[in-house]
């Protein structure tokens, strides 16, 4: 039996050092008015966080924290709520939405958050196709992918403007990262990612998924269950971009690598793609 004992506001503050990126405020609301309601239960409250990066890194970071000591790592927001239970995460979330509003709130996340959850859903859904492949690890890998980008727009105001322009250009936007802010925000996320205790394979598949060698490098920085989730990640983008009727961007580097990966032929992906997309738009 899970025993709750409530921790104190300092330990909390310390599991939350160095945690800089933001929540999404509109899922901090939802998330507070759920956790009131007299006939709220761990598995509504764990669906909503799960949304929003923010606060799905600190929670998994304060369950994994030497504070609770277990034995084994929690790797999914479900089992982190469980763990901690119902007041010692709604401490956790209140914690946050202060220091969010502290911060200023100056820039808006919301379509971020938006496009990241919906990424970890379909990456959900194409995990369940696959009988040997973690539906927790394609959640959390697509929620977090691009987690670092929010990061860095927070420290340079200007990033998104210029990236974006670059972008257009036709160039990596890890080359534009790397070339302007001598960083990427592939390795900012691996580093939040590797704070919050989130597993190995995870991180490390946050760090190479945009490197197009990936799939075909002999230097072994990369086994077989990060190439799948990075998999995972583009073929859940491929389907976003075209639920969302946007601009593909990385499929046509990936895909032949990709369904290789998965062995898969295009036919194949093809009606997987217009299953999850008749799922999204409700049908």
């Amino acid at each position: 039996m899970i025993m709750h004992a409530e921790l104190s506001n300092d330990i909390t503050d310390q599991a939350l050092l160095g945690i800089t990126i933001p929540p999404c405020p509109a899922s901090l609301t939802s998330i507070m008015r759920e956790a009131k309601r007299p006939s709220a239960d761990l598995t509504s409250l764990a669906h909503l966080i799960s949304r929003d990066a923010g606060i799905v890194g600190p929670l998994i970071k304060l369950a994994n924290s030497p504070f609770i000591g277990l034995r084994s790592k929690v790797t999914s927001v479900f089992q982190a709520v469980n763990v901690l239970g119902m007041q010692n995460t709604l401490n956790l979330v209140q914690n946050i939405s202060l220091r969010h509003s502290m911060g200023g709130g100056s820039q808006s996340f919301e379509k971020f958050w938006e496009r990241s959850s919906l990424t970890a859903t379909i990456a959900e859904k194409i995990a369940a196709k696959f009988p040997t492949v973690s539906k927790d690890d394609a959640y959390i890998t697509a929620l977090f992918h691009d987690c670092g980008i929010p990061v860095l727009m927070m420290k340079y105001p200007e990033y998104r403007e210029t990236v974006m322009t670059q972008c257009k250009l036709g160039k990596s936007i890890c080359d534009i990262e790397n070339d302007i802010y001598s960083t990427s925000h592939t390795v900012v996320g691996n580093m939040l990612t590797r704070s919050w205790m989130l597993p190995t394979q995870v991180c490390k598949a946050i760090l190479y998924h945009h490197d197009n060698t990936i799939f075909t490098s002999k230097d072994g920085h990369a086994g077989t269950d990060v190439c799948t989730l990075i998999g995972m990640v583009h073929m859940a983008e491929c389907i976003l971009d075209e639920h969302l009727n946007v601009r593909d961007k990385e499929w046509h580097q990936f895909e032949h690598d990709v369904l290789k990966h998965f062995d898969m032929s295009a036919q194949e992906f093809t009606e997987l793609k217009g299953d999850i997309l008749a799922f999204l738009n409700g049908e």
